[in-house]
């Protein structure tokens, strides 16, 4: 889900959609999206407090690539989404890939 999402995200911003719905699912993304991936990662098992910690994760996440932005002088919208989407997608692949893992894992454990 979060690499559709980041996709979309990403998509509606290059294709200059209007207004109103870029801003609204960029602002939506930034807000919840990189934190909560990061959250499911750490695997918090309760739902409201997962979804606390990625919020607050995100928006750490958020300020944190905006520093590095201005620290290197390369300050940009696009280049702050692309970064945040790229963070959030790396980790959802590193979460499919442990998922992966443990199926092939289990599968493998099974048969012998």
């Amino acid at each position: 889900m979060t690499l559709l999402a980041s996709g979309g995200v990403l998509a509606l911003v290059v294709w200059d959609v209007p207004g109103i719905l870029r801003a609204v699912s960029v602002l939506v993304y930034i807000a919840a999206a990189p934190g909560l991936a990061c959250a499911r990662l750490i695997r918090i098992p309760d739902g409201p407090s997962r979804f606390v910690v990625g919020v607050a994760l995100s928006l750490a996440l958020g300020v944190l690539v905006a520093q590095g932005m201005i620290h290197l002088h390369r300050w940009s919208p696009l280049l702050g989404l692309a970064t945040l989407t790229t963070i959030a997608s790396l980790v959802a692949l590193i979460e499919l890939a442990q998922v992966v893992l443990h199926h092939h894992r289990w599968r493998r454990t099974e048969a012998e």
